[in-house]
């Protein structure tokens, strides 16, 4: 099962593989920020990938166009769309 650390709570949790970010994060007791309820239309829920990006599902064009119109770095993801595929660790400026 791949492990998510959540910084910098430093919080880390096992999840099963195709987990979103989103999900893990709520399953940690962690908030995140969302208004859509993860329809994926507002964009809040982005996290900065710092540790292992690519133990992430790819980012869709979509994705790439929500980060861009809510001035978010190409690099972060939004938690609702991104699936946890192996060992990584995010960031919000919230915890």
């Amino acid at each position: 099962m791949p492990k998510v650390t959540f910084l910098p709570s430093g919080k880390s949790i096992e999840v099963d593989a195709g987990t979103s970010l989103f999900n893990a994060a709520l399953e940690a007791g962690l908030p995140v920020a969302s208004s859509c309820d993860q329809e994926f239309v507002c964009g809040r829920c982005n996290m900065q990938v710092v540790k292992s990006p690519e133990n992430l599902s790819p980012q869709s064009n979509v994705e790439r166009r929500l980060l861009k119109k809510e001035k978010n770095p190409e690099t972060d993801r939004i938690s609702c769309q991104a699936k946890i595929l192996g060992d990584c660790a995010v960031k919000t400026t919230y915890w």
